[in-house]
Order: structure tokens, then C-alpha cells, then sequence
């Protein structure tokens, strides 16, 4: 390949990173339904799923960086920072499943979803206490996470199908 293909590449990531993680910020932002617990619940972990599982683990990890976090200084939510690790392992995980079956898919999803939830879940224990940290897991966990997926995976398969983008392993 010659230069301008690989800067070419280069820029286009860069560019489905941007697209992304602002996609997710937005989902985050208008989504945010308030926690009794502290937090919140939204869908931005969309972004996260359909960018990883499209575009692979580097594009998700990225997205799960930016979007979240520019999502949370928005709101000010005060810990951004437990974000940043644990949005961030979810699209890197996530992104293992790019081009893979479905099923390989939605575990990939759950793990990194679950990945994330419990990355909150430690934060919560020494923050909330064990109680409400266990009910913020729960709500993490079914009210975001499996939410999430249950929107990517079908967005992520169309996707797919319909060919616009090269499936690779």
C-alpha cells in the first residue's frame, strides 16, 4: 500500500472516532435518566457497541474514552475519571466481536458491558457503600447494558448485511 492509502486509513478512523464518541455523548446527554443512587442510566453505550463491534477494538476503546466522558463533564458528573477506565475496556472488548457471528457478538457485549459495570461496581463499594453500590450494578447492568445491546446488535447486523462496510475478523 502505498503513503496516502495508509494516512488515508489513518484519517478515517479518526474521523469514526469523532462521529462516535460525539453520537455517544449526545445519547448519553438526552438519555440520562437520574440514579436514587447517584449516576445515571442512558443509552450512550450504543455508540460504544455499534463503533467496537463495526470498526474493531482500538475505535472502540476510543469512543468509550471520549464520548462518555465528554457526556459526564457535561453533567457533571463528579467521577469522569472511573469512565475513562471503564468505558474504555468496554469498547475495547466489545470490539473483539467486529465481523464475528452474532452470538460471539452478544457475548463479546455482555463481557464488556459487564466489564464496565463491575469497574463501577468496586468504585461504588468504597463511594456509596455496599447496598446502593449493588443496586447501581444492577441498574448498570440491565437497565444500560443489556438495553444497549439489545439496540447494537440489530443496528451492527443491518450494518453488516447490508455490505457498505468490509466485514474483517
Amino acid at each position: 500500500m502505498g503513503k496516502s492509502s495508509v494516512l488515508g486509513k489513518k484519517s478515517f478512523r479518526v474521523v469514526v472516532i469523532g462521529l462516535f464518541a460525539a453520537l455517544c455523548a449526545v445519547l448519553t446527554f438526552y438519555t440520562a435518566v437520574p440514579s436514587p443512587t447517584g449516576g445515571y442510566t442512558h443509552i450512550g453505550d450504543v455508540a460504544i457497541y455499534v463503533a467496537g463491534l463495526l470498526f474493531g477494538p482500538y475505535v472502540g476503546f476510543f469512543v468509550g474514552l471520549i464520548g462518555p466522558v465528554t457526556a459526564d463533564l457535561l453533567v457533571r458528573y463528579p467521577r469522569w475519571y472511573v469512565t475513562l477506565v471503564a468505558h474504555g475496556i468496554q469498547g475495547f472488548v466489545v470490539g473483539y466481536g467486529r465481523g464475528r457471528k452474532i452470538h460471539v457478538q452478544f457475548l463479546l457485549s455482555l463481557v464488556a458491558g459487564l466489564a464496565m459495570c463491575l469497574t463501577y461496581f468496586i468504585v461504588n463499594i468504597f463511594v456509596k457503600g455496599f447496598a446502593p453500590a449493588v443496586l447501581s450494578l444492577i441498574r448498570d447492568f440491565f437497565g444500560q447494558t443489556l438495553v444497549s445491546i439489545i439496540i447494537s446488535i440489530p443496528v451492527v447486523k443491518g450494518v453488516e448485511k447490508s455490505g457498505i462496510l468490509p466485514v474483517q475478523k
